[in-house]
């Protein structure tokens, strides 16, 4: 079978690339041929694997350029695939073209397909709980209002109407989780056209790498235990406002490292100082993978202090698969991977007395703490290697092209 992947950036930048670089790779190797059609990076020879630029598909579903079609429709037919893999936003006119070369998959990764906003979230921080619709466009104008939503909401509605309309016609739309799930069937896509394939890690399957210098000083000075957390600095969906305010309500002190940038790091830090945290709590910037899991390997408990809807929660098993316990607001999809005694604690979204009272649970009880990653540890093997994902990817993708040729 000879699959187009349609990916924006063929680089690493979050979640959404590292998974599209590791799950293409392993198709590839199981001999699939692969064409990646990829707006903007730097791809290295892979054997199996072929690679066109097509610029528009970087700008996600926001990209302008229909006049382009007709190019994308010429690179596509001297492709002839036999399906393709979306495996990240693109604009409608490039999804309605990317649909008639071949059969399409669509992997939905995050909320953009069905939510204006981007995020399910509105401006006072609270989860939208609505699907797509006038709704959205009566709360922007009388508030609260979609956190993403501010501009032109009736011509953004419109447009992500049209990109939605435009996904129903997908043979087959992947999702990481239940939760997932029932939002795209809230929003009127067939449930029989909705896969859930939770996310694979690699995690813990090499020794981590070296903490940066800075942090490992912090670290080597610190008296006690330690918390980690792996976060974009944005608020109000990320919650590392939560969690600093939950460390400020602990009886015993704490050292906690938190990895990762945004447009919210200078408030953070302010809110750090302001709250007596400052020697408490190091920012450690942005860092590599290798780091990262460094951190995990490292800390006595990780945090995914997330208040909005995650769609799945990678951070999460990935913690895991170092048998470090994990601490999370019960939000979104990560109830599917973490249970009560089953790598870590849920806590209800946004108690930060909750999220102290469970952090100080596993930082002092240790033999607790041993007990719940190990349990952690199991199921991130059993359920969440990227072996056991591409079985059943390949499984879907099959299918797929069954049904397909017998159409």
């Amino acid at each position: 079978m000879h699959i187009v992947v349609a990916c924006g950036n063929w680089r690493l930048i979050g979640g959404s690339e590292r998974y599209a670089l590791d799950v293409v790779a392993a198709l590839a190797a199981r001999g699939y041929e692969i064409s990646v059609l990829y707006g903007v990076g730097d791809p290295e020879p892979v054997r199996g694997m072929h690679f066109v630029r097509f610029e528009p598909l970087a700008a996600g579903a926001l990209a302008t350029g229909p006049e382009r079609r007709g190019e994308l429709s010429g690179i596509l037919g001297g492709i002839a695939p036999d399906l393709v893999l979306q495996l990240t936003p693109a604009a409608t006119w490039i999804v309605e073209t990317l649909q008639t070369a071949a059969p399409h998959v669509r992997f939905v990764q995050d909320h953009t397909l069905f939510c204006p906003g981007l995020n399910k979230m509105l401006a006072d921080g609270t989860p939208c709980a609505d699907p797509l619709g006038s709704i959205c466009v009566k709360r922007a104008r009388t508030g609260p209002g979609c956190s993403g939503l501010r501009d032109k909401p009736r011509k953004r509605l419109a447009a992500k109407r049209a990109e939605l309309l435009a996904h129903q016609d997908a043979a087959l739309l992947l999702v990481a989780s239940e939760y997932m799930r029932g939002e795209l069937v809230a929003t009127g896509i067939d449930p029989a056209r909705i896969a859930v394939l939770p996310y694979p890690t690699h995690a813990a399957l090499k020794e981590p790498g070296e903490l940066p210098p800075e942090t490992r000083a912090f670290l080597d000075a610190a008296d006690g235990p330690v918390i980690g957390t792996a976060a974009r600095l944005a608020l109000p969906d990320k919650g590392v406002d939560y969690l600093l305010t939950a460390l400020g309500k602990m009886r015993d002190p704490v050292h906690c490292v938190i990895a990762g940038t945004g447009p919210a790091e200078d408030w953070l830090r302010e809110k750090a100082r302001a709250e007596g945290l400052e020697e408490h709590v190091h920012f450690a910037g942005w860092m590599r993978p290798e780091e990262i899991e460094a951190l995990y390997a490292r800390a006595d408990v990780v945090v995914m202090p997330s208040v909005w809807d995650e769609p799945f929660g990678l951070v999460g098993i990935e913690a895991m698969a170092h048998g470090t316990p994990v601490v999370a607001f019960e939000v979104g999809g990560v109830a599917e991977w973490l249970s009560a005694g089953v790598g870590g604690w849920l806590v209800p979204r946004g108690d930060t007395v909750a999220l102290a009272r469970a952090i100080e649970r596993l930082a002092r009880d240790g033999d607790l703490a041993r007990l719940i990653a190990a349990a952690g540890k199991r199921r991130v093997e059993r359920q969440f290697r990227m072996g056991r994902h591409v079985e059943r990817l390949e499984s879907l993708l099959e299918t797929v092209g069954a049904v397909s040729n017998r159409i």
